[in-house]
C-alpha cells in the first residue's frame, strides 16, 4: 500500500453514463496523486474535507490508484458563553410582569484543549 497526505485539490464524479447512482466513480486528486474510490462512504470523508479544507492521509493501491482508508485532522474549535443583564438595574426598579428580561451574550472562541 502507498500513503500520499495533502490538500485535495480536484475531485470529480461519474456513473459513466449508465445511470446508476450505485456505480458512481469518484475521483480525487490529492496533492498531484489520483486515487479512486466506488465507496460512497470513503468518497463522503473526501468531500467533508474539501468543504472543511482539512489536510487528508490517504492509503491507496499503487497498482490501480484505488483508495482503502481516508484519514483527516480537524482542529475544533471551544465555545464559551457568559449571560448577563445588560446594564445594572436600580434595587427599586420593577419591571412589568408581562415584560421580556433582557439579558447581554458574549461569545469567546478559542482552540480546545487536547488533554
Amino acid at each position: 500500500m502507498a500513503v500520499v497526505e495533502d490538500y485535495i485539490k480536484v475531485f470529480e464524479a461519474s456513473d459513466g453514463g449508465k445511470g446508476d447512482p450505485a456505480n458512481t466513480f469518484w475521483q480525487f486528486f490529492v496533492g498531484a496523486q489520483a486515487v479512486t474510490t466506488k465507496n460512497p462512504l470513503l468518497a463522503e470523508t473526501m468531500q467533508l474535507a474539501v468543504n472543511t479544507q482539512s489536510k487528508v492521509r490517504v492509503t491507496f493501491d499503487p497498482v490501480d490508484n484505488t483508495m482503502a482508508q481516508a484519514r483527516m485532522e480537524f482542529s475544533y474549535v471551544c465555545n464559551s458563553r457568559k449571560i448577563e443583564k445588560c446594564q445594572p438595574v436600580p434595587p427599586d426598579f420593577q419591571l412589568p410582569p408581562d415584560s421580556p428580561s433582557e439579558i447581554c451574550e458574549t461569545i469567546r472562541y478559542a482552540p480546545c484543549r487536547r488533554d
